[in-house]
């Protein structure tokens, strides 16, 4: 494809669309772990998600690194969208926290006129909650050690640290599961509990997400497919889950704390 400016012109890719899929699929199959409590489909179409973005990431390693097509112009746009982006997602849970916040001050009477409603066992913010922050925000702190790391050619020590994040990342989402296995209320109790699985599934949402994008910046400097002059994936990875500690910050306080 003939091209007259200095952009990358992408070729057609199955991988958006394939991608698209399996996250409306994973997002199904959350709504039926919810109700059903069965999460096999969950893993499932977690485990195709990640395949697929898989794919799609070695498509963007074949235009950087072998074909020389991410030029200064292009990563900056990489990083302008993943601000946009970023941005999108904060007015996103904005809108749940005002949810949420809503409905605790004016509780409705078919709910009995309290916050939470009678006979919803709340979770103890000093229990699972209270680990999984301590976990988010020690990732936090690892995964920018790593990047410091690496930025200083300390490359053995940037992978470790690097791979301590993805470990905390995955053990958040463990735990999280844990707490919806053991949770005596489902998505369909009341306001309160729709809320809630509405607010902490969509942010372990992102937690995965932010998992795969990690997993392939570890990857990619496992296999020297990145260096101190080409960070743009890692940064912007980093952006994310620095986006997702803020994010589960605000949750914790909100709907573990604050409001039981």
């Amino acid at each position: 494809m003939k091209k007259f400016n200095q952009f990358h012109l992408v070729e057609p890719s199955p991988w958006p669309l394939t991608t698209s899929l399996c996250f409306f699929n994973m997002m199904m199959s959350m709504m039926i772990m919810f109700s059903k409590m069965n999460s096999m489909y969950f893993l499932i179409s977690t485990m195709l998600l990640i395949y697929s973005a898989y794919l799609w990431s070695q498509d963007i390693h074949r235009e950087s690194c072998l074909e020389g097509s991410h030029q200064d112009i292009v990563v900056k746009g990489f990083k302008f969208g993943m601000v946009i982006f970023i941005l999108s997602e904060c007015f996103f849970f904005f809108a749940m926290f005002w949810s949420y916040l809503h409905l605790a001050q004016t509780p409705a009477m078919e709910i009995g006129g309290m916050w939470p409603p009678k006979g919803i066992m709340t979770f103890d913010p000093k229990g699972i909650p209270f680990f999984n922050t301590i976990i988010l925000v020690s990732s936090g702190v690892s995964v920018t050690w790593s990047h410091h790391l690496f930025s200083k050619k300390n490359y053995k020590e940037s992978v470790v640290m690097m791979l301590i994040t993805i470990f905390l990342g995955i053990t958040f989402t463990a735990l999280q599961a844990m707490e919806y296995y053991v949770s005596s209320f489902t998505i369909a109790c009341s306001s309160y509990s729709s809320i809630y699985y509405l607010g902490t599934g969509f942010h372990g949402t992102h937690v995965i997400i932010g998992s795969m994008l990690l997993m392939i910046c570890f990857l990619r400097m496992m296999y020297f497919h990145t260096s101190v002059n080409h960070t743009a994936m890692m940064e912007c990875s980093i952006w994310y889950w620095h986006f997702v500690d803020v994010v589960w910050f605000f949750l914790y306080l909100i709907f573990y704390w604050w409001g039981v």
